[in-house]
Protein backbone atom coordinates (compact mmCIF):
# COMPACT_ATOMS: atom_id res chain seq x y z
CA UNK A 1 0.00 0.00 0.00
CA UNK A 2 1.55 3.53 -1.24
CA UNK A 3 0.95 5.88 1.85
CA UNK A 4 -0.08 9.96 1.06
CA UNK A 5 2.05 12.12 2.94
CA UNK A 6 0.48 15.69 3.61
CA UNK A 7 2.80 18.45 3.92
CA UNK A 8 2.46 22.16 4.45
CA UNK A 9 3.68 24.52 1.74
CA UNK A 10 2.84 27.02 -0.81
CA UNK A 11 3.58 25.29 -3.60
CA UNK A 12 5.62 22.04 -4.82
CA UNK A 13 7.79 24.55 -6.03
CA UNK A 14 8.41 26.19 -2.88
CA UNK A 15 8.53 22.57 -1.29
CA UNK A 16 11.23 21.23 -3.29
CA UNK A 17 13.24 24.58 -2.93
CA UNK A 18 13.21 24.01 1.19
CA UNK A 19 14.08 19.94 0.53
CA UNK A 20 17.29 21.07 -0.90
CA UNK A 21 18.38 23.58 2.50
CA UNK A 22 16.22 21.81 4.96
CA UNK A 23 14.98 18.69 6.97
CA UNK A 24 11.12 18.39 5.56
CA UNK A 25 8.61 16.21 7.28
CA UNK A 26 5.30 15.66 6.57
CA UNK A 27 1.65 13.71 8.53
CA UNK A 28 0.86 10.60 7.19
CA UNK A 29 -2.69 10.39 8.69
CA UNK A 30 -4.98 7.16 9.37
CA UNK A 31 -8.46 6.27 10.65
CA UNK A 32 -6.85 5.43 14.11
CA UNK A 33 -4.17 7.83 14.12
CA UNK A 34 -1.72 10.50 12.18
CA UNK A 35 2.27 9.84 12.78
CA UNK A 36 4.92 12.08 11.37
CA UNK A 37 7.36 11.28 8.74
CA UNK A 38 10.70 12.48 7.65
CA UNK A 39 10.53 12.92 3.50
CA UNK A 40 14.24 11.38 3.13
CA UNK A 41 15.80 8.29 1.78
CA UNK A 42 13.61 5.73 3.40
CA UNK A 43 10.37 6.92 2.69
CA UNK A 44 9.20 4.76 -0.61
CA UNK A 45 9.57 5.84 -3.67
CA UNK A 46 6.33 6.82 -5.35
CA UNK A 47 4.68 7.37 -1.85
CA UNK A 48 1.96 10.81 -3.06
CA UNK A 49 2.66 13.96 -1.31
CA UNK A 50 -0.08 16.49 -1.28
CA UNK A 51 0.63 20.25 -0.08
CA UNK A 52 -1.54 21.93 1.86
CA UNK A 53 -1.86 25.74 3.19
CA UNK A 54 -5.17 25.06 5.09
CA UNK A 55 -6.66 22.69 6.91
CA UNK A 56 -11.16 22.76 6.61
CA UNK A 57 -13.25 20.70 9.35
CA UNK A 58 -9.78 19.28 10.83
CA UNK A 59 -8.41 17.82 7.77
CA UNK A 60 -5.69 19.29 5.60
CA UNK A 61 -6.90 20.63 2.05
CA UNK A 62 -4.58 19.72 -0.61
CA UNK A 63 -4.15 22.05 -3.72
CA UNK A 64 -1.20 20.41 -5.24
CA UNK A 65 0.44 16.85 -5.12
CA UNK A 66 2.56 14.84 -6.86
CA UNK A 67 5.36 11.69 -6.03
CA UNK A 68 8.25 11.47 -3.98
CA UNK A 69 11.55 10.49 -5.66
CA UNK A 70 14.17 9.66 -2.96
CA UNK A 71 16.85 9.18 -5.01
CA UNK A 72 16.51 13.13 -6.08
CA UNK A 73 14.77 14.06 -2.83
CA UNK A 74 12.32 15.88 -4.60
CA UNK A 75 8.52 15.43 -5.04
CA UNK A 76 7.46 15.57 -9.28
Amino acid sequence: MIDTVYVKAESKRALNTRLLNERVSGTIYTPWDAREVELDEKLPRGTVVKIYTKIISGSPYAKAYGQWDPEKRRVK
